[in-house]
């Protein structure tokens, strides 16, 4: 075991701000991990007010037979040293029941962990034992959360994930009712998209390696890092009024009863992209394997350098060829083969107990993802609609490959007395992520051309994050307060995308560059810094008025976010006969090819500053809420509540046609945000759960904008909206719910959400199939039901076999604006067009089915998972623009884990990932017309392979 001091320089110096201080930390935590291999064996655990669904301070805890015992403190949790054996506890505390949990078995140098729910006795002068054993005791606690919780919710407890056995969030979270994973991190609830879900950690807001998104991703967070996962789908007062699907808080453990440490390595391999001949990339800096560029791709030059014209007898025109050679050389992708994906990756938790009562832990966690990914047949593209016919307006085909390098650091500290707790916690993420494309361009209708090309994109994300929170029980009835506090810093850097299209024919028999139809090369760079401040305070206190009993709990918070973004294009243009390069872009910029004014041929740097490519936001969101919880009798309850925030969002920036913004409030709103829930119980283990809750959906910085973005790999634009303003809407939701023993439970549910000012995403006009634009809508609906069963379906001490089945069935609804509706009309000449369709994003319907196996004798666990959503509505069209449908994917995977080693300390994981090797597409559809492809990419299979070794 280590010192104190030890611990305590690590917890200290612990400060990942930087690439070179992250590695230094990440080779000090693999010393930290092989150097403490020793645990003494701890029972410990939360014991749980069965009433309120909320830790029960100070309730007594004792080894039957013995004098050994111990009391929790005013979190519910306790710890206790207890000699190898099979043991009988009694958990019990004054007007509550006895509970006495048999066959706890206390094994050398390993964390037992039992949680318990203690309910109240009618009258508190009648003992009530309940008996039960520690494996019955486990998988009934993992419900309880849920069974007792105010608002609708679902979750995982530590207990859960580890029986499960995933590695990190989202793997895990996928077994939620309601929940599905996108792009393999990104969480959505309900089937809705992103702009209707959200992501805390620990009750704060974090913005994710896409600032852009409200969901953070899940893959960067290892399991036994995390306490519990709740996702609520029903609002409630003290949550955020800015989501309609979901909120998922990521909740982390403070530390460890005991010295743990884990190691844990991954391997994985897809035959249809890995070690292949064919893959291509561009050439990398000397760091990009730490997920960051060495300045390789900087921008050469100062962006408000004033670039002379390539004029032969302009005397200005003598700095040109010097700051064209500035520029790299380097336009096109290599051919190399690449290698599997893999990851690393570490942890370290433990205590310590100070001689006052009070204690002292740490948590740390350091990951290094490595991926690549590669589409041999990609396409993208756009159509529209010609004489009731689809006709395909631009295209890309090729190939594309992608390289991404993750490394994660996240470290806490948390000091606890006996009736306070303080813990700040610090995250760091480093993400590089390169692009290459070598593709076949087609232009059909506006400049019809035939292209060959090549693109060459690098993105740069760092993310530091700061949170620190106390909670402190005051005064003997137990009232608690509770403050949280972080401050966020979040770039992205695009870095220097390079596009190259020649224009050929068929045979490519000839080369050219062209600026009336491929346009010419093109280099950009963007960067956006992002700054977040958020705090909260909250207070909760029991009452009581008559014979009913009062929770009220009230709360104030801020949130503050700036947003810095700039971007620099250049041109290469090029006077002389291009097709002495053969299609080559690398040798646009060789030395030799360099226009100079003596030749008056060749490549040169094009571009100045332009002050409509820049803009700064800033939005400050301030929040207040009372709710009250009232226990009208033992079988019905109710929380009423009401939220207050007054969100604004300005906005400096210059749009493409002058337009000049100084901090030019877009949005400022005042609102309310009632809820209510209504819980009535009409037997111990059922409830029958009544809700409303009024909530909004805002737009993003990008949105709300004068911005025009050029998005190179789809060759799609995407322009802000400053007329955008934030949707509404109203959730109502009843369920019944049936828990059974072991785990086993029911539930059914029908919601309702009526959206108003609903935004979207959409084509910009009649003519541009390439420009996207966030629009509101009229009002919208969304009515759902939801089926959810967890069943052993078979279940001995030695095996268990479950099913876990949760299906929606959705039905959402859209009224168009008139000049939709209008346009529809004109391009569907005689057909019938409804002024109704289904909403932006909505899945109509969405199936999560697992069969999953547990022999706890040969540790031996798995399981089949499928997961499956309906055709969505991706891009809403206008007029000859056509709508865009994702077409489903059937996702099946296979999971298989064995552990071994001294106490089943270590594990084998094999996952295989679409087993099916289904597709991902999305089309253009015109009523019953042959459809033609938005988009199309084959994920093909993937074998992965994980170990594990906990010490």
């Amino acid at each position: 075991m280590f010192p104190l001091h030890c611990h305590g320089t690590f917890a200290r110096r612990f400060k990942p701000f930087g690439q070179t201080i992250f590695m230094r930390h990440y080779l000090l935590l693999i010393a930290l991990i092989f150097s403490s291999l020793t645990q003494a064996q701890k029972l410990t655990g939360t014991i749980i007010d069965g009433e309120y669904n909320e830790p029960l301070a100070f309730a007594n805890v004792v080894v039957k037979g013995t004098s050994q015992g111990t009391t929790s403190d005013f979190e519910g949790k306790y710890t206790l040293d207890v000699p190898e054996g099979t043991y009988t506890l009694q958990f019990f505390y004054l007007g509550y029941e006895t509970k006495e949990i048999s066959g706890v078995v206390m094994t050398a140098g390993k964390l037992t962990e039992i949680d318990v729910v203690l309910q109240p006795t009618s009258n508190q002068l009648d003992e009530v034992v309940v008996v039960t054993s520690a494996r019955q005791n486990s998988e009934t606690a993992i419900l309880n959360v849920q069974k007792r919780s105010v608002n609708l919710m679902d979750g995982l407890s530590a207990q859960s994930i580890k029986k499960v056995g995933d590695s990190d969030l989202a793997g895990a979270i996928k077994r939620v009712p309601g929940v599905s994973i996108q792009g393999g991190k990104y969480v959505y609830v309900r089937g809705l998209g992103d702009r209707y879900s959200k992501t805390l950690l620990n009750g704060l807001e974090v913005p994710g390696l896409d600032p852009d998104k409200n969901t953070l991703q899940m893959d960067i967070f290892p399991t036994n890092l995390i306490e519990n996962i709740l996702v609520s789908k029903s609002a409630s007062a003290d949550l955020p009024a800015d989501f309609s699907g979901g909120v998922v808080d990521i909740v982390t453990k403070d530390f460890s009863a005991v010295p743990e440490y884990t190691i844990n390595a991954s391997v994985n391999y897809n035959p249809s992209m890995h070690f292949n001949p064919n893959y291509i990339r561009d050439r990398r800096s000397n760091t990009d394997y730490l997920g960051f560029d060495d300045g390789y791709r900087d921008l050469p030059l100062d962006p408000q350098t004033n670039i002379p014209n390539a004029i032969k007898n302009n005397p200005e025109s003598a700095l040109l060829p010097g700051l064209t050679r500035s520029f790299t050389q380097r336009m096109g992708a290599k051919d190399v083969s690449n290698q599997m994906n893999f990851s690393l990756g570490g942890t370290a938790s433990n205590q310590y107990n100070l001689e006052n009562g009070h204690s002292i832990g740490f948590i740390a966690s350091l990951g290094y993802k490595y991926e690549t990914t590669f589409y041999e047949d990609f396409f993208n593209g756009s159509a529209i609609n010609q004489f009731q016919k689809l006709e395909p307006f631009f295209s890309q085909q090729g190939k594309a490959g992608t390289e991404n390098v993750l490394m994660s650091g996240l470290a806490g500290i948390s000091y606890k007395t006996q009736r306070s707790k303080y813990k700040l916690n610090a995250l760091y993420l480093q993400n590089g992520e390169s692009n290459a494309i070598q593709a076949d361009y087609e232009d059909f209708i506006e400049n019809p051309y035939l292209g060959t090309g090549e693109l060459l994109t690098y993105t740069e994300r760092n993310i530091t994050s700061i949170p620190l929170s106390g909670k402190h029980s005051i005064g003997d009835k137990g009232d608690q307060l509770e403050w949280k506090v972080s401050y966020t810093m979040a770039t992205v850097a695009d870095k220097d995308f390079r596009r190259t299209v020649f224009q050929t024919d068929e045979n490519k028999s000839y080369f050219s560059l062209s600026s009336n139809t491929t346009n010419f090369p093109t280099r950009f760079w963007r960067n956006l810094d992002e700054n977040v401040l958020t705090g909260r305070i909250d207070y909760t206190k029991d009452w009581k008025l008559g014979s009913k009993e009062h929770k009220t709990k009230l709360g104030i918070g801020y949130t503050d976010k700036s947003r810095d973004f700039n971007t620099f294009n250049y041109t290469i243009g090029f006077k002389g006969d291009a097709n002495r390069f053969g299609g080559d872009a690398n040798q646009i910029l060789g030395t030799n090819n360099v226009w100079t004014p003596a030749t008056d041929q060749g490549s040169y740097v094009v571009g100045n500053y332009q002050i409509s490519n820049q803009y700064q936001s800033t939005s400050a969101n301030k929040s207040a809420y009372l709710s009250d919880e009232i226990r009208f009798s033992a079988l019905f309850k109710a929380v009423l509540g009401v939220r207050f925030e007054s969100f604004a969002l300005q906005y400096t920036g210059q749009n493409l046609v002058g337009d000049v913004y100084n901090n030019a409030t877009f949005i400022d709103k005042k609102d309310f945000f009632p809820s209510a829930n209504l819980i009535y119980s009409p037997q111990e283990d059922q409830n029958i759960r009544l809700s409303y809750a009024k909530t909004t959906a805002r737009p993003s910085f990008k949105e709300a904008s004068a911005i025009t973005l050029y998005d190179p790999i789809t060759e799609r634009f995407f322009l802000g909206n400053p007329d955008l303003k934030p949707s509404y809407i109203d959730n109502m939701d009843v369920r019944f719910e049936q828990y059974g023993e072991s785990g086993n439970f029911f539930a059914v549910s029908a919601f309702a959400k009526l959206f108003k000012d609903p935004i979207e995403i959409n084509a910009v006009n009649l003519n541009e199939p390439n420009q996207l634009i966030g629009r509101n809508n009229k009002d919208a609906s969304v009515l759902g039901a939801e089926f959810e069963v967890r069943n052993n379906i078979i279940q001995t001490e030695s095996f268990t076999l479950n099913l876990n089945t949760n299906i929606s069935i959705i039905r959402a609804t859209q009224k168009m604006s008139d000049a939709e509706y209008q346009g529809r009309v004109i391009v569907a000449e005689g057909r019938e067009v409804s002024d109704t369709r289904v909403l932006q994003g909505q899945s109509p319907y969405m199936i999560n089915s697992g069969l999953s196996f547990q022999h706890k004798k040969s540790s031996l666990e798995g399981g089949l998972f499928y997961n499956v959503q309906g055709k969505t509505l991706e891009v809403v069209g206008i007029g000859i623009v056509p709508d865009v449908y994702t077409e489903p994917f059937h996702s099946l995977n296979l999971s298989v884990q064995k552990g071994f080693g001294k106490d089943q300390n270590q594990t084998l994981k094999l996952t295989v990932d679409n087993l099916l090797s289904d597709t991902r597409e999305s089309f253009y559809t015109f009523f019953d017309e042959p459809q033609l492809h938005f988009s199309r990419f084959k994920p093909g299979t993937s074998f992965n392979l994980a170990y594990n070794i906990k010490f």
